[in-house]
């Protein structure tokens, strides 16, 4: 299974997102959260794959059980190489654009 997550649909600032991607991770099967744009089965269904988009980059990894515990406590800045921003805003112009795509649109 392939999860991606954008940041970009979700204003909350990053100590919320720390917490909220933390509590996401210990039990990600399951659970929704407003940044969640993408779930996708893959042929391997044994592991779960994710993507995170955040200002303007992408993060990459397939979840173990070492990756999991990190992820768990310190949320998805456990695997981040750069400094985040602090603040997002815009999220509901973009949901409200979406909600004016068609159904067909991929």
């Amino acid at each position: 299974m392939k999860i991606v997550m954008n940041r970009g649909f979700c204003d909350a600032d990053l100590s919320f997102c720390a917490r909220c991607s933390a509590a996401f991770f210990r039990k990600p099967l399951g659970t929704d959260r407003p940044c969640i744009v993408s779930i996708t089965d893959e042929e391997d269904e044994d592991t779960l794959e994710f993507v995170l988009l955040t200002d303007g980059r992408s993060l990459s990894f397939t979840l173990t059980d070492e990756l999991q515990e990190g992820l768990a406590l310190e949320g998805w800045e456990f695997l981040a190489d750069f400094d985040p921003a602090l603040m997002r805003r815009g999220a509901a112009k973009r949901w409200k654009a979406l909600s004016k795509l068609s159904a067909e649109h991929g």
